[in-house]
């Protein structure tokens, strides 16, 4: 199917996308999937990893906060567990219809840019994966949602749900929480990130088609 969609040019890839997208919220209304706010079974957790899931060693592991920073990060997994933690019921909806609701924990984003002293003159921040994946988000989005990224899941350390580091961007589709994070980018602009360059509404908010 991707192989199908991506065969299309972008102009009309791009408005093909918005219209699946139409017709993705309409099942999600009809199926009442949107009412669906209990805890989703582990055995139930829908999940995507497009290139597979990365062998990551979590010895060596460490997340860089590097762009438009005044204080350069390089974190340890452990340096992550032992900053001030966010535990907190949250859900993702899945550009493909599904949605999990899961209790995560980590560390918010508020605190590591803080950290690291983010620049006045950035707007973005660019999240870049073990396997090669990456998605960019607004700034301003990011701290008015709250958003964080997460070490567990339901108390579990699963990799194929991004352990040991998974963005968690409340009321973005889930290609915006990216998965295996190693980097984050603070930028100067809004560039696409991939899904988005492909024709993925760039902002990627829930209901977004554009």
């Amino acid at each position: 199917m991707y192989y199908a969609w991506v065969a299309f040019p972008y102009p009309i890839r791009k408005p093909l996308t918005a219209w699946l997208l139409i017709w993705v919220l309409i099942f999600k209304k009809l199926a009442r999937v949107d009412g669906r706010n209990d805890p989703t079974p582990m055995k139930d957790l829908g999940n995507l990893s497009f290139w597979g899931v990365p062998d990551v060693d979590i010895e060596d592991y460490s997340l860089e906060i590097t762009g438009l920073v005044d204080n350069p990060q390089r974190l340890s997994l452990a340096e992550l567990e032992g900053m001030a933690t966010v535990e907190r019921p949250v859900r993702m909806d899945c550009v493909g219809g599904f949605r999990n609701n899961a209790t995560m924990k980590g560390v918010t984003l508020a605190t590591l840019f803080e950290t690291a002293q983010v620049s006045q003159k950035a707007v973005a921040a660019a999240f870049r994966c073990a396997d090669g994946y990456y998605t960019t988000h607004l700034i301003a989005d990011l701290l008015e949602n709250d958003a964080f990224v997460a070490y567990e899941l339901n108390e579990m350390r699963i990799d194929r749900f991004g352990h040991p580091l998974r963005l968690v961007a409340p009321g973005a589709y889930g290609y915006k929480w990216a998965k295996w994070v190693i980097q984050i980018e603070l930028l100067g602009d809004f560039p696409k990130g991939y899904w988005e360059s492909k024709g993925l509404p760039k902002r990627g908010r829930v209901g977004e088609i554009w």
